[in-house]
């Protein structure tokens, strides 16, 4: 199978939590290295989310999580190794672990943490997630770019992080595709002309991104693939996948599958059966260039 770049899962989360059991080396959950090595060359990016909990520092936590993914990695003993860029996910003969950031409530105020995290390796960032924060307003909620939220981006951008638009809601959307000096993504998040979700994009959203030569990973969540909230189908990815590509070009097209932070049936739910989405995108009448790019090479540009 041709190399995978999935630009977002929650295993460390999941494993940290107790939703997963096991380690990074085999779980009951989504990702893990046996599938990956099943599959082949993967590299994923395993996010530090760190849910906002009263009376918690969520730098704190994010010092917890980071430490775990650390731990899974040693433990791994040479299956994974951490990649930071596309040379190193390139040359890397095993498993590669991209780190990302999800809530960036965990700056708690203080820039100079982005520069922690960039010494960290995190190359990725949603700026927010499910709640109001010190920075934006969520998908369900209104309001644009706070203050700090502006600032943030400016010093992701000096410190090469890709600034993550999934959860953001519309308006402060907008105000990053303003101010963005460099490619901004959305990890995982899908067509709203497709699935009319809150957490999915516009057209115009989609086609913002493709103009800031970022991308769109697409999430495998039932609820932003159909409106059966209980299972993803390949028809309905082929769907969103196909929409992308029409609005925003094949350019934009990349894999955000959101693994163990998801729940449903999901036809498509390890890695080694990514084989049957290139057949069936294939047949769609997908070119190799597309879904080669789709797969890792759109993905690998924007981390350069």
């Amino acid at each position: 199978m041709y190399p995978i770049i999935d630009l977002h899962c929650d295993t460390i989360y999941a494993l940290e939590a107790g939703e997963s059991h096991g380690s990074l080396i085999e779980n009951d959950g989504h990702t893990d290295v046996r599938w990956m090595e099943k599959a082949g060359k993967i590299t994923t990016a395993f996010a530090l989310y760190v849910p906002l909990e009263h009376g918690i520092s969520p730098w704190n936590t994010v010092k917890r999580m980071y430490n775990r993914f650390i731990e899974e990695l040693s433990r791994a003993e040479g299956r994974i190794v951490q990649v930071r860029t596309p040379n190193e996910i390139r040359s890397n003969p095993v498993q590669g672990a991209v780190l990302s950031c999800e809530e960036f409530q965990i700056l708690e105020g203080e820039l100079n943490r982005i520069s922690t995290l960039a010494s960290w390796g995190v190359r990725m960032a949603t700026l927010i997630w499910n709640e109001e924060n010190d920075l934006a307003y969520p998908n369900h909620r209104s309001g644009g770019l706070k203050p700090f939220g502006y600032e943030v981006i400016a010093e992701m951008e000096r410190h090469n992080i890709l600034v993550d638009v999934s959860h953001l809601n519309d308006e402060g959307f907008y105000d990053v595709a303003n101010v963005a000096g460099r490619p901004f993504i959305a990890s995982h998040s899908n067509c709203r002309a497709v699935t009319n979700h809150s957490r999915n994009l516009s057209d115009a959203m989609i086609r913002k991104i493709a103009e800031s030569g970022g991308v769109v990973g697409l999430n495998f969540c039932p609820s932003f693939l159909s409106e059966d909230w209980e299972h993803t189908k390949l028809e309905s990815m082929l769907r969103h996948v196909t929409h992308l590509k029409n609005v925003g070009g094949s350019e934009v097209l990349a894999i955000g599958t959101d693994f163990d932070g998801i729940t449903g049936s999901l036809e498509i739910d390890h890695y080694s059966k990514m084989d049957r989405f290139w057949d069936a995108l294939s047949k769609q009448g997908f070119s190799s260039k597309d879904l080669e790019g789709m797969w890792s090479e759109n993905a690998l540009r924007v981390l350069a």
